[in-house]
């Protein structure tokens, strides 16, 4: 392993040339022409798609480095999809390839994808990429990198590297520090993750604490003289609104003197750092949340017909009119279709319309749309309201004992949910895909079955990437699960969990797999402690959704596809959801 110095200088000449040693070499090679003008670039998540093909966006965004010329680029994380040791090999070469094309120094931070809980791909990173933590300096400014994706739980980060933050900033003579991190642990618990990690900062010249990991810009101004940042998308996938952080961009960072300061670049275009704050991201939801409607609990797979409030809220001190028309897809009828509020200064208007549904309420559903136009800005401001459909289900109590064998006879009781939604392919084509999920529930565990017909099974990987083939998706109360049969069995992965930050394999979920055929049965038991944002009584509602990947190797389907209990669910959180209640 190479060792993480408290500076990269000291890494031994015969250590492996990896990335972070060629960019020190380079660093060195040209000194500043002065100590206290620095220039650099920040980036993040420059990750593909697919476990090959670098973005587009981010080989502009080199074109562009190579012409502004900074000391140096840090990118914060996740540079390429990652997966098993056995697959990132190619996706470090291409990587690499594209950033000897740079013509500046090129530091990284270690990044989820970058890194798993595998060993091996530890070993590779360290070896061809970069120590795991490190600092380096260029005139007045000093860099520190932190790893957040330390294998197991640490809450924050660990003894070990506290302890060497702490070594390395008792010792630095900069006038300037800057910390760089993937996953923005100021953001989740900070008394938790963060709270010890600020109190080691606390009187040192620490600038700006930057973060990738969300796809998405975000300034969150100053904490405690600290800066915080989430440096935005260099080509990962967004979906984030682009008023709220969500588009393609690196940040352009100037240090003079005494003074420091950034612009927001999206290729082709500089911002000012203030592009996104989070002060008007929350103004401009304030400004959508003027626009309101009745949420409609439906009992899964039944029509609809009834009338649903909407209500327009002013938030200006002048009188507002907004003409307003809904969207209709199939199946659906809305009457009246269109409506024009008419809204006293700081005053409020409820409107009903009659909803009527062709057969069972399916998405998507109608939309009310119209612009109004802010008078103290003059910008318009486009409200757009789709019907607040929510399913729901009742889901029985376990009936005692739940073997966990793919054999579903103790689930009778259990309504199964079938998948009525397809991405990359036809729901309705079920001799290729076809699947269905149920629950049930125990004081002690929340039961998830699956159902699956697929016409070829397939599933090369393991680890974070098993849903790029044949898995399954799970979306819980803001927890986000994949599972599925690998080459080393059965295996559970978590993505996200409210109460800590962990994206790794786990043996806590027990899951049984049972294929005979083209049918498959998956079969988990979640522990109530894996789920502790949720409380296993009679009577609790449960929000989830979930998806079946299929990936076929031999066809007819190539490109990866999957159907959804609810449309969306690929955009994780940001898709409608189904509501569980735990039935006596």
């Amino acid at each position: 392993m190479i060792l993480q110095t408290i500076l990269l200088l000291s890494l031994s000449a015969a250590a492996p040339a990896v990335m972070t040693t060629q960019s020190l070499n380079r660093l060195e090679a040209s000194p500043p022409a002065c100590d206290t003008a620095v220039d650099f670039v920040i980036c993040a998540d420059p990750q593909p798609g697919q476990f090959l093909g670098t973005p587009q966006v981010f080989l502009d965004m080199i074109e562009e480095w190579n012409v502004l010329r900074p000391d140096f680029v840090v990118c914060a994380g996740d540079m390429i999809m990652g997966g098993p040791a056995a697959e990132v090999g190619p996706m470090w070469d291409e990587f690499v390839g594209r950033i000897d094309q740079l013509q500046v120094p090129f530091f990284p931070v270690a990044g989820n994808h970058d890194v798993m809980d595998e060993a091996e791909v530890y070993r590779i990173y360290e070896e061809r990429i970069a120590p795991l933590y490190y600092t380096f300096t260029r005139g007045n400014v000093q860099c520190i990198i932190l790893n957040t994706e330390e294998p197991g739980d640490p809450d924050g980060f660990s003894q070990e590297q506290s302890a060497w933050l702490r070594e390395v900033l008792q010792a630095s003579t900069a006038g300037h520090i800057f910390v760089f991190l993937h996953t923005p642990l100021f953001l989740s618990n900070w008394e938790r993750d963060w709270q010890p990690t600020a109190e080691l900062l606390r009187g040192y010249p620490v600038r700006g604490v930057f973060a990738g990991h969300l796809h998405q810009y975000r300034d969150h101004g100053m904490i405690d003289g600290i800066r915080y940042v989430v440096a935005g998308s260099a080509g990962g996938g967004i979906d984030t609104p682009e008023d709220e952080g969500g588009f393609f961009c690196y940040l352009a960072v100037k240090v003079r003197g005494n003074e420091v300061s950034w612009s927001v670049i999206q290729p082709g275009a500089v911002l000012p750092a203030d592009t996104v704050t989070e002060a008007k991201v929350q103004h401009m939801r304030r400004l959508r949340g003027m626009l309101t409607g009745e949420a409609i609990a439906l009992p899964w797979d039944t029509p609809l017909d009834r009338d649903v409030s909407i209500t327009l809220t002013n938030p200006f001190d002048t009188p507002l009119q907004a003409a307003l028309a809904w969207t209709l897809p199939d199946g659906w009828q809305v009457t009246p279709e269109q409506r024009v509020f008419d809204v006293d200064p700081a005053g409020t208007v409820i409107e009903t319309a009659r909803f009527r549904s062709r057969g069972p309420a399916r998405f998507p559903v109608p939309v009310l749309e119209g612009t109004v136009t802010d008078p103290e800005t003059g910008t318009p401001i486009s409200l757009s309201l789709p019907l607040d459909l929510l399913p729901t289900l009742e889901i029985p109590r376990a009936p005692g004992i739940v073997t966990l064998d793919g054999n579903l006879s103790e689930w009778e009781s259990a309504p199964p949910m079938a998948m009525h939604y397809g991405v990359n392919c036809n729901p309705d084509y079920v001799e290729d895909l076809k699947a269905s999920t149920r629950f049930m529930w125990d004081e002690e565990h929340l039961y998830v079955a699956v159902e699956v017909d697929d016409n070829e099974f397939h599933q090369p990987y393991y680890g974070d990437v098993i849903w790029m083939a044949d898995s399954v998706e799970l979306w819980i109360e803001q927890s986000n699960w994949s599972f599925s049969l690998t080459e080393k069995g059965p295996q559970v992965f978590l993505h996200d969990r409210p109460d800590k930050h962990l994206d790794a394999v786990t043996d806590a979920v027990p899951l049984a797999v049972h294929r005979d055929g083209t049918h498959v049965v998956y079969e988990a038991a979640y522990p109530a402690a894996e789920l502790p944002q949720i409380n296993l009584t009679a009577g609790t509602i449960i929000h989830f959704s979930l998806l079946v990947n299929d990936l076929d190797a031999d066809g007819p389907l190539e490109k990866r596809h999957w159907v959804e209990v609810t449309p969306g669910a690929g955009a994780h959180f940001a898709c409608p959801m189904v509501a569980l209640t735990l039935s006596p």
